[in-house]
């Protein structure tokens, strides 16, 4: 039997769910409320609004990603490895949940004030900040050349991010929509191997 304090959990694990099975952002609050066997009313108890609702999704997909940069900042690993690591958290993050990169663009850019100000600070600046002191540290060693890290961190952003937003578009390139594991591994050396042999020292 699960408990109240579950609700939030199981409400927001059906939206996951939802969102990754149809491939959407713009999952209807009962179809969530029906797979979480609970009700909209329960919805907009914990969490206000479909926007907060999806304010608590992407914190908690985002924390994951932000715990792996931790850890990935204080590991003994050269600057090259470091990115390298990055670029398949962050892949990996998206092939997981396809929907994330959407879903944090949808609330920075159409959010309220509040929260595109939290998503921005709970995710957006630790992200770039954890970026820019890796860059740093390669071109401070030498193992990179001099380059502006604030807007390589969007360039990354963008390569990570930009074979998901489409399956239509990957049908038109790919020959086929799906992303599979063998896909999203050789995509992930394609541009790791396109960031850091851009950054390394010549």
């Amino acid at each position: 039997m699960t408990s109240r304090a579950d609700t939030p959990d199981r409400i927001i694990a059906a939206a996951r769910e939802l969102m990754t099975e149809k491939g959407l952002l713009e999952v209807s609050l009962a179809e969530i409320s029906q797979r979480a066997g609970t009700n909209i009313a329960l919805v907009s108890y914990y969490f206000g609004n479909r926007e907060g609702l999806m304010l608590a999704l992407a914190e908690a997909d985002g924390a994951r990603a932000t715990a792996h940069l931790a850890r990935l900042l204080a590991a003994e690993l050269s600057p090259s490895e470091k990115i390298e690591a990055h670029i398949r958290g962050l892949i990996d993050a998206y092939f997981e949940r396809p929907y994330l990169h959407r879903l944090l663009q949808k609330l920075l850019r159409e959010g309220s004030s509040e929260v595109s100000a939290r998503i921005g600070a709970a995710l957006v600046e630790p992200t770039a900040q954890a970026r820019r002191t890796t860059i740093d540290q390669g071109m401070a060693s030498g193992e990179f050349r001099e380059v502006d890290a604030s807007l390589l961190s969007f360039a990354i952003d963008g390569a990570c991010s930009h074979i998901f937003s489409s399956e239509a578009g990957r049908r038109a390139v790919l020959g086929k929509g799906d992303i599979d594991r063998e896909l999203k591994d050789r995509y992930v050396q394609t541009v790791s191997q396109l960031v850091i042999e851009g950054l390394l020292a010549r």
